[in-house]
């Protein structure tokens, strides 16, 4: 009789790191949580029980979102954990509830990034991707730098159009056919993915149309808004500069060793049959309905769910394709909505937004407060939020123009990307991989230097456009 060998398991084990970064940020999350729980903030800062479990649910996230003491994945689960054991008991619950928090996590803002994912994939898995690629890199031709020049400019075109997650999910895919030639630890794949994203966060600023902040404020101002075309002569100039900049310092800070990336043409695509025709048509179909979706009464996140439906339902896509979905991303971006609803609903925002030390100062010099506080905030909670809560605030100051302050107010939540949770395209290019098998390509804490950079460059950029020029196109 043969002995039965002993059975392997394939758990990693257990192993306890002492990393000094992640001993910091959960020291800072305990102190934070400490403080709120036993009431000493509430005295100092003038803060209501709600505002200050909030702030301590703030702090926690933060110093665990900055350290990656923990997965950021699970930093979401931690604010939604706290959510509804600390904060939910401490509001009114006869108008609110935990559902507040369920409903956040999981918002019109996570069907978004899940129609936008399986539309990527369903890209990906026709080859449609590597078409984008061969013809934007005929375009370009082969050099690491117009590559990522070119990729650049088209994300941040289409997002002048479309939902910023979706243009940066269509981009996605030709750069996974351009990364598979590129060796493991080149700069060009930090460089290409991070130029995606930002590109795709800047393409927000062009259009009223091309992010919900320039919508919210166009509501604002009703009749003082300026038009479409006028709109584009405020912020191109600035998205223009903004893109060079961002190009020279990706190319300065990640270099490339490779000399030249090239797609075999010699290597054969999968016809264009009835598979492409179907992807190319819901593509089209729901571009569509993400620009003109408003007037029908369909938010982004239910026109998301065309794609999510005809693919897995004409069996295009299978459970497996559903599986291998970044979900970590998902629960990332669904942990910022949240803690937005948590700031708003809690009345920390407007406890913030009410010390804004705007009186007596100069119209520029608001305006710079504003922008400030603006980039601070939307880096932790989703900038639709953050300027839904700006938005009244700046309509009841007086002595300053309303309609420059608001433009502010909308671009420098735009221009906010330190963290992968600042905006969904940043979410979005830190947990996308080459294949399902491979890790990240970078770390939050690679994001947040680049991130910072573009952040202040932008604010910079911000307030001399501010000064010199929206001047030649309205008052103030």
């Amino acid at each position: 009789m043969s002995r039965e060998l002993p059975r392997v398991s394939n758990l990693a084990p257990l192993v306890l790191r002492v990393d000094p970064r992640a001993l910091v940020g959960v020291t800072l999350a305990i102190v934070g949580a400490v403080a709120a729980h036993r009431g000493w903030l509430a005295a100092p800062l003038g803060l209501a029980r709600p505002a200050e479990i909030t702030l301590g649910i703030v702090i926690v996230a933060a110093a665990l979102w900055l350290t990656e003491a923990v997965p950021l994945f699970v930093t979401s689960l931690v604010i939604l954990a706290l959510e509804l054991v600390w904060l939910s008991p401490a509001l009114d619950p006869a108008r609110h509830g935990p559902t507040l928090f369920l409903n956040a996590f999981f918002s019109d803002v996570t069907l978004l990034f899940l129609g936008g994912f399986v539309l990527s994939v369903a890209i990906e898995r026709t080859q449609l991707d590597r078409r984008i690629s061969r013809l934007i890199l005929r375009r370009a031709g082969t050099s690491p730098p117009r590559i990522v020049l070119a990729m650049m400019i088209a994300t941040s075109v289409i997002g002048v159009w479309m939902s910023n997650t979706a243009a940066c999910a269509l981009m996605l895919g030709p750069a996974a056919a351009m990364l598979a030639r590129v060796p493991p630890g080149d700069g060009f794949r930090k460089a290409l993915l991070l130029g995606i994203a930002f590109s795709a966060n800047l393409g927000g600023l062009a259009t009223p149309i091309s992010s919900p902040p320039n919508a919210i404020v166009m509501r604002y101002l009703d009749a003082e808004a300026p038009s479409f075309v006028t709109w584009m002569a405020l912020a191109v100039p600035l998205q223009v500069v903004l893109q060079l900049i961002l190009l020279v310092y990706l190319g300065r800070r990640y270099p490339s060793g490779v000399k030249e990336i090239v797609l075999d043409d010699g290597e054969p695509l999968q016809p264009f049959g009835r598979p492409q025709a179907l992807v190319l048509g819901v593509f089209v179909l729901t571009v569509a309905g993400w620009v003109f979706g408003g007037a029908l009464s369909l938010t982004s996140g239910t026109v998301a769910l065309l794609p999510v439906v005809i693919f897995f339902g004409t069996d295009l896509l299978r459970a497996p394709d559903l599986r291998a979905l970044p979900w970590d991303v998902i629960l990332l971006i669904g942990g910022g909505l949240a803690l937005g609803a948590a700031v708003e609903q809690s009345g920390l925002a407007t406890w913030a937004t009410q010390r804004l030390p705007t009186a007596g100062l100069p119209p520029f010099v608001v305006m710079g407060v504003v922008a400030v506080f603006a980039v601070v905030v939307s880096s932790v909670m989703s900038n639709t939020a953050a300027v839904n809560l700006l938005a009244p605030v700046v309509m009841g100051l007086e002595g300053v123009p309303h309609a420059p302050l608001l433009l502010v107010a909308a671009f420098a939540c735009t221009l906010s990307m330190p963290l992968p949770v600042s905006t969904p395209p940043n979410a979005m290019a830190y947990g996308f991989r080459v294949d399902a098998s491979s890790k990240g390509e970078f770390t939050a804490r690679d994001m947040i230097a680049p991130g910072m950079f573009i952040t202040l460059v932008g604010l910079v950029a911000l307030a001399a456009f501010t000064r010199f020029w929206f001047t030649r196109f309205l008052g103030g």
